[in-house]
């Protein structure tokens, strides 16, 4: 089929698309919803192994992925820190790792702003840029305290290789790769973190557990009202005005993040260091 046949034939999809009214806004994937976009049903018409034009295409592919994001929440660390008996040094750890990451993670949405394609692009990672550095002294800082984490500890290389191999992956994904698929890599963090919240508060709550105000911090919010969802909008956003090779690119940078973030918590949780 020529080029413009193909434009004529994708643009009267995304006609139909509009004029029936029927886009739907990002769920958690704990939340049903009667339409195709809940279920993991695929529009056929688009690219193999993408959505259909007339879907939510970041929520499909969290659909799809769900499975492997339940073996994020079931992993040991998690459960563990659910029930409050996670090994306070291991969680001293990973106080130190996800520093680490938050630290190139304001990098990431800095070449992500140096390739900005709108001022609504450029003002948001901004935005992004100050939540990151409002977290680390809100909240990251009061463990540094508590733990007596050294400066040195924070601005020594990380000694987990999967960090550095997390921090690595969005660095030259946001450097190398389109603005959309840079940003892409980068949601896993918010949507893993969002929904690891919601789905840790319906367990049974123990005042006496000693990381109930760290589980707190996160997933607080209602899916409607959280940052999370706005972040997804956002980058869906990008990734509806995208060609399909730019699609495909933005979904495997997604799957690859959220399997390191996997990676990140076993990394902690099984005190991997660099070999001696």
């Amino acid at each position: 089929m020529r080029n413009w046949q193909l434009f004529i034939l994708m643009a009267l999809c995304l006609l139909t698309t509009v004029t029936s009214g029927c886009s739907a806004a990002a769920l958690p994937a704990t939340v049903k919803m009667d339409s195709p976009k809940a279920t993991g049903t695929v529009n056929t018409s688009g690219t193999a192994g993408l959505p259909g034009p007339s879907q939510h295409l970041l929520q499909q592919i969290w659909d799809e992925s769900y499975p492997f994001y339940q073996k994020i929440l079931a992993h040991p660390y998690n459960q563990e820190l659910l029930s409050g008996k996670l090994d306070e040094a291991v969680f001293r750890e990973y106080i130190i790792q996800d520093y680490h990451f938050c630290q190139n993670y304001k990098k990431v949405h800095a070449i992500l702003l140096s390739k900005a394609p709108d001022e609504t692009a450029s003002k948001y990672m901004v935005k992004i840029i100050g939540e990151i550095d409002a977290e680390i002294q809100a909240l990251h800082s009061t463990y540094i305290q508590k733990y007596r984490i050294s400066q040195q500890e924070l601005t020594d290389p990380p000694s987990c290789p999967r960090t550095e191999l997390y921090n690595s992956f969005l660095v030259k994904t946001a450097t190398l790769e389109p603005f959309e698929v840079g940003l892409a890599a980068t949601l896993p963090c918010h949507w893993v973190y969002y929904q690891i919240g919601v789905d840790m508060k319906k367990a049974s709550k123990d005042p006496g557990n000693k990381y109930q105000a760290w589980i707190d911090e996160y997933g607080s919010a209602t899916w409607e009202n959280s940052e999370t969802k706005k972040i997804v909008d956002f980058t869906e956003k990008y990734m509806q005005a995208a060609n399909d090779e730019t699609r495909l690119k933005m979904k495997n940078a997604f799957v690859t993040a959220l399997k390191m973030e996997y990676m990140f918590w076993d990394g902690v949780y099984t005190k991997m260091t660099w070999p001696q």
